[in-house]
């Protein structure tokens, strides 16, 4: 009997030993709201998912290698919560949002897989709205009307990342995504992607440069993004400004200026941007307007609400999207509005 709680005690402390050098985390957001959103004279309204921050599920791990080396990987898929899909209407949950594994020391990090490019992350974090929700931008896509590839718009397949360690505020990024197709049938390598940020964050200042290409099938369908990102925080307001510019192989050229404003009061937040998207030589441009507000029940959950206007030059017809619910077409040179109401909780 001594025996055999000796050997339990053993088995035990190897458990404790494993358990203290390695780790996994399930984690996620649940974010569902109402709408109501317009637009050449129609108007729709219904339930709608990830209006704040996308709705998620992921899995998320860490193993201490010795030496300062450590192991990790990341699984993350896009929630339907308002219907119990996956990523889309009609599908299975999947790991699309993102997918690596990862080596990480004093070196840096490593990572493999499918991951975010340097140049979405730039634009989803100095917007006070990021991609979410009626209020949410358009910088990094604003080439698909002129025929630009945007296969790597917000994430690379089949890529490799490097980050480097932190250094006094200062970080950085390369990554190299690889299309994977047939040369001679696509007559060069289609969705490659090429990119990287040099940023700097401490104490009230924030500022992300991010460059991104990805190869088209043809030389025309090529898209160069270049970005920049800046804020500060004065107490509790932060004022930021983005700048996007969306360049195509056949000289299409698009460009955004972004202002916004976040600002704490208690556990309310006041969120607000405006919003220029300029497309060169065409008078089909379009400007969009947001205001935000958010009351925090808890450090998890969120209560928010959010109108947004998009305004429309020329042929222009951009509506304001959301997650969810489907939104009439605009007329060329018509608006589009909407609002959300909805409950965010982190888990």
């Amino acid at each position: 009997m001594k025996k055999s709680l000796l050997a339990l005690a053993t088995l035990g402390l190897f458990a404790g030993a494993a358990a203290a050098q390695s780790t996994v985390t399930l984690f996620g957001i649940v974010d569902a709201g109402f709408a109501r959103v317009s637009a050449g004279g129609k108007s729709n309204k219904g339930i709608t998912n990830s209006g704040l921050n996308s709705s998620r599920l992921g899995f998320r791990g860490v193993e201490d290698l010795g030496g300062g080396l450590k192991a990790g990987f990341w699984l993350e898929g896009q929630l339907y919560n308002d219907t119990g899909d996956g990523n889309g209407t009609g599908t299975d949950f999947d790991f699309q949002r993102r997918s690596t594994v990862s080596l990480m020391g004093g070196f840096g990090e490593i990572r493999i897989g499918r991951d975010y490019t340097p140049v979405f992350l730039t634009v989803a974090g100095y917007d006070p709205f990021g991609v979410n929700g009626v209020g949410q931008t358009y910088a990094h896509t604003s080439t698909a009307t002129l025929g630009g590839n945007l296969a790597n718009a917000a994430r690379s397949n089949n890529s490799i990342t490097y980050h480097t360690p932190a250094m006094g505020g200062f970080n950085g990024s390369l990554m190299v995504g690889f299309g994977e197709n047939d040369a001679a049938a696509t007559g060069k390598k289609a969705n490659n992607y090429i990119g990287g940020h040099v940023g700097y964050g401490a104490g009230p200042l924030g500022i992300r440069a991010a460059y991104g290409k990805t190869e088209g099938a043809t030389d025309a369908a090529d898209v160069k993004s270049y970005t920049l990102g800046v804020r500060y925080t004065f107490g509790t307001i932060t004022p930021m400004v983005l700048l996007q510019q969306e360049k195509t192989g056949a000289g299409g050229q698009a460009r955004a200026i972004e202002l916004g404003v976040v600002a704490a009061f208690g556990q309310s937040e006041l969120r607000a941007a405006y919003k220029d998207y300029d497309i060169k030589n065409s008078s089909s441009d379009w400007k969009k307007m947001a205001l935000g507000y958010g009351y925090n029940m808890s450090k998890r959950t969120q209560l928010y609400a959010t109108y947004a206007r998009t305004s429309n030059d020329g042929a222009s017809a951009r509506n304001v999207a959301n997650n969810g619910l489907a939104t009439p077409a605009a007329t060329a040179g018509g608006s589009s509005t909407g609002y959300e109401m909805g409950v965010r909780h982190v888990f």
